[in-house]
């Protein structure tokens, strides 16, 4: 048979009626409506067969013909976009829009090709029926635009997008304003009972024509990230964008988890307890599939933790209140200047003295007496690290007092940022004479020393002259400029110190690595592990065993490196657990006052981080090892940056990051560089792909499509 009639491909060979007909033929035949049509055999001659009678039976309407390949839509790839289609074919141009559409392959092989009527639609778009960034099996997407799917399926427009979970639907994006709730409710209805009958998550292509919902493809969706639960291996609620999150870009490896990031947790929580007398109790992290995330239980959120804090920190508020001061962008003007020098003059000192030893020493001790040397160094880092939280902390505060009263008193007036005041201030040279990290994580080996950064005198003129404008704005109020001069001066006098600092924190890094890999070594002539490497997939207990006892861990290293790879396909969530409302509210604030203003048309959306609008093509990067991978003016899409990504500022259009927040490197570098950025945005790194061609506002915090 040459023409099939769409109801019977169902029963014909995919050779002669392809993939996608015969999804939608056994649709058709369990009562789904679908576009009656007929599919043309690869072998056809079109000249001598007719086509005519066929056509008569799909009614007085437009066409749609399109590709129907044998390899089409599978779950490991759609083959999107391979082939040619064509809507509203007239009954002329079918036999020729048949003959295009067949030999459409890129290596001319001809296909079958599906003829249909065409839908007379109101809205169309498309359902997932899991999240097909996150592969969460309990949610629904569903996206749509006016009139047919084929502008939001190509990328054209990004389109109503809604997300239902147990039955609560949640718009997410509305530009178009095109699917009422109800509506929802019955696509996803729709699609549900679809992928029951095909047994498998599904990507859902439907048609509203103010009736009914047609279906016009069904196919399982493509590379579906693994079904896996995120949920928290102890009480409370857990971030991974937060502290020592934001340094890491991937899984974790046993042996840092177990061992550097403990002991620098307990040092940044020791010594804000001896601070200001914060309590958090232990753990101070969990890792869920094998992503670190950082614990929010000491947080001020209703409940234990809050009671716990209260009856630690308000007994000092009388002699320390001015420590509890710098807690708060409202009252950080009060805080102490004095851990700044505490860190210049005590922190840094002992750490660089402690990193001195230990290189002196490494390559000529015992294993007992390299993890002695490492514990040292691990705690002097964690140290370190709380003073970053405290002093670098601060110009946060500051930023955050500064950006309230400019959206307050100048944004109307200036039409920019108040970021543009706080780009191309000096910095200290030493920023640029330290190891630079890919990652905390020490099986990542660190990046030489950066070259000093590039001219930024234009970003310096610009700021001087934004800072006269803000002043004459401000002239005939003597009050509201007086606050300004002092946010101002206040913001302006920590910036360059939270980069100087931060820069620093990676001096014991190569040490603490060489070190582990000592231990490694003699694990390796012990029979316990096969290279030095895997000394990384032990944990900090295993290690102190074999040291002492040898026995063979190569069957577990074999099984944590293939976990590890398994991790590194997931999409994980900002935030596992659940998070209490105040704790969201103050996440939610804290983006707000950086300037974030969301778009509804927004592709992806995080917390403003450098100010500017840049267009480009995307470019995912995920690690070091895509480094080169990337082109001047393309626009960074990265897990986060860290020091090791600084060489990709200086060719970047922009930076957009799934995790970060207004101090993490991205912000830094980018203002430095001046270059828009956008920061936190969760899940940029999967929503967005090579190549699309996006615009990033730095100034609102928002990743938008643009025509290419």
């Amino acid at each position: 048979m040459t023409v099939t009639g769409l109801v019977d491909a169902a029963a014909a060979s995919i050779e002669r009626v392809g993939a996608k007909a015969q999804v939608l033929s056994r649709l058709m035949r369990v009562g789904f409506d679908v576009p009656n049509g007929f599919v043309v055999a690869p072998e056809v001659d079109l000249d001598e067969v007719d086509l005519s009678a066929w056509r008569e039976g799909l009614g007085d309407v437009p066409l749609a013909v399109r590709s129907s390949g044998v390899a089409e839509d599978g779950a490991e790839s759609s083959l999107a976009g391979m082939y040619r289609s064509m809507l509203d074919v007239d009954a002329g141009s079918m036999v020729a829009a048949v003959a295009e559409v067949r030999n459409s392959a890129p290596d001319g092989t001809p296909i079958p090709v599906l003829v249909q009527g065409m839908v007379d639609a109101e809205c169309a778009g498309v359902c997932f029926t899991a999240d097909p960034v996150t592969g969460d099996r309990a949610k629904t997407i569903v996206t749509a635009t006016r009139g047919l799917a084929d502008r939001l399926v190509s990328g054209s427009v990004p389109g109503d997008e809604w997300q239902v979970v147990s039955g609560r639907a949640k718009p997410l994006r509305t530009p178009e304003k095109v699917l009422p709730r109800r509506l929802v409710r019955s696509v996803v209805k729709l699609a549900s009972e679809i992928a029951a009958e095909l047994g498998s998550p599904q990507d859902v292509e439907w048609a509203w024509d103010g009736e009914r919902i047609w279906v016009v493809q069904a196919r399982p969706i493509t590379a579906l990230p693994p079904d896996v639960d995120w949920t928290p291996p102890a009480p409370g609620v857990y971030n991974r964008s937060l502290r020592l999150g934001e340094w890491l870009p991937e899984p974790v490896t046993p042996l840092c988890e177990s061992w550097l990031l403990t002991r620098m947790e307990r040092q940044i929580h020791q010594y804000l307890w001896e601070l200001i007398g914060q309590v958090a109790r232990e753990p101070h992290h969990v890792i869920v599939n094998g992503w670190y995330f950082y614990s929010l239980n000491w947080m001020p959120a209703p409940g234990v933790a809050l009671w716990r804090n209260l009856v630690s920190i308000v007994p000092r508020l009388p002699k320390n209140w001015r420590n509890a001061a710098g807690m708060f962008p409202q009252t950080i003007r009060f805080a102490p200047t004095a851990f700044e020098d505490e860190w210049r003059n005590e922190i840094l000192p002992r750490y660089r003295e402690a990193v001195s030893r230990a290189e002196k020493r490494v390559d000529g001790i015992a294993p007992h007496e390299l993890m002695a040397l490492i514990d040292e160094l691990a705690d002097h880092a964690g140290r370190y690290f709380a003073s970053i939280a405290v002093v670098s902390g601060s110009a946060y505060k500051w930023e955050a007092q500064l950006a309230q009263f400019w959206r307050r008193h100048l944004k109307d007036r200036l039409g920019v940022s108040h970021m543009v005041v706080l780009q191309g201030l000096e910095q200290a040279e030493v920023t640029s004479r330290t190891p630079r990290l890919e990652s905390l994580d020490w099986w990542r080996e660190p990046f030489p020393p950066a070259p000093p950064p590039r001219d930024v005198e234009h970003l310096r003129q610009e700021r001087l002259a934004l800072e006269r404008r803000a002043v004459e704005c401000l002239e005939d109020s003597p009050r509201k400029l007086s606050k300004y001069v002092e946010t101002l001066n206040g913001t302006q006098r920590l910036m360059p110190i939270r980069e100087e600092q931060i820069s620093q924190l990676s001096i014991g890094w190569p040490v603490m690595r060489r070190a582990v890999l000592r231990i490694g070594e003699a694990l390796v002539s012990s029979g316990v592990i096969d290279s030095a490497e895997d000394v990384f997939f032990l944990t900090r207990s295993e290690m102190d065993a074999m040291v002492d006892d040898p026995g063979d861990m190569r069957d577990e290293v074999a099984q944590r490196r293939s976990e590890r790879s398994f991790a590194k396909q997931l999409v994980p969530p900002l935030t596992v657990g659940r998070l209490p409302l105040i704790v969201r509210y103050l996440f939610g604030m804290s983006s707000r006052i950086q300037g974030a203003e969301r778009s509804e048309t927004a592709l992806v959306s995080g917390t403003p981080a450098s100010p500017g609008r840049a267009t480009g093509p995307v470019r995912v990067i995920r690690d070091a090892s895509e480094f080169q991978r990337f082109e001047e003016g393309e626009i960074l899409v990265a897990p986060l940056t860290a020091p090791a990504w600084t060489d990709l500022f200086s060719r970047a259009g922009a930076v957009v990051t799934d995790v970060g927040s207004a101090l993490a490197h991205a912000s830094i570098i980018a203002r430095e560089y001046g270059i828009p950025a956008v920061v936190g945005c969760g899940d940029a790194t999967s929503r967005l792909r090579d190549g699309q061609i996006v615009t990033v506002d730095g100034s609102t915090g928002n990743v938008e499509p643009t025509s290419g």
